[in-house]
């Protein structure tokens, strides 16, 4: 199936999107996800979201984001910054700003803090906390998010 989909297959890869996204956050919640199912899901989200009628870089930035968390909550550093840098991209080359901007460096930060490079860590960190979030929920459940683990040495 290409990105540019008919209409009504659009429409159904939303569907699907937004299921297969809301269903990693059930395994996310869950102290020992099993991984398998939790990348499934995950790749499933972004592979989705690439058909999904009226996607927007956006949903490219936050479905690499998605695929940063899940394999830095595995434990698989060089994946998580592998999609931690595309979300980045993403965010960069689209002149995205606010919530997803601190969270392209939010996801920076901790898959350099799985892998030991704490000091680019904090850089990144710095800058999550830094970027303007305008709207109070999304400030507050960004906050949250920054003050969740897992953030391995990093604090």
């Amino acid at each position: 199936m290409e990105p540019d989909s008919p209409p009504d297959v659009a429409t159904m890869h939303r569907r699907q999107a937004i299921d297969a996204n809301n269903s990693v956050w059930e395994l996310l919640d869950d102290e020992t996800p099993d991984a398998t199912e939790l990348l499934s899901r995950a790749y499933a989200a972004s592979y989705h979201w690439a058909r999904a009628e009226g996607r927007a870089p956006e949903n490219a930035a936050r479905a690499a984001w998605l695929l940063s968390r899940c394999h830095v909550v595995l434990g698989h550093g060089n994946l998580a910054l592998h999609h931690a840098d595309e979300c980045a991209a993403v965010v960069a080359d689209a002149d995205l700003r606010d919530f997803d901007l601190g969270y392209a460096h939010e996801a920076r930060a901790r898959a350099l803090a799985l892998l030991g490079r704490n000091a680019e860590a904090e850089v990144e960190l710095t800058a999550a906390r830094s970027v303007e979030i305008v709207d109070p929920e999304d400030r507050a459940i960004f906050d949250a998010d920054l003050a969740s683990p897992p953030w391995f040495a990093l604090t």
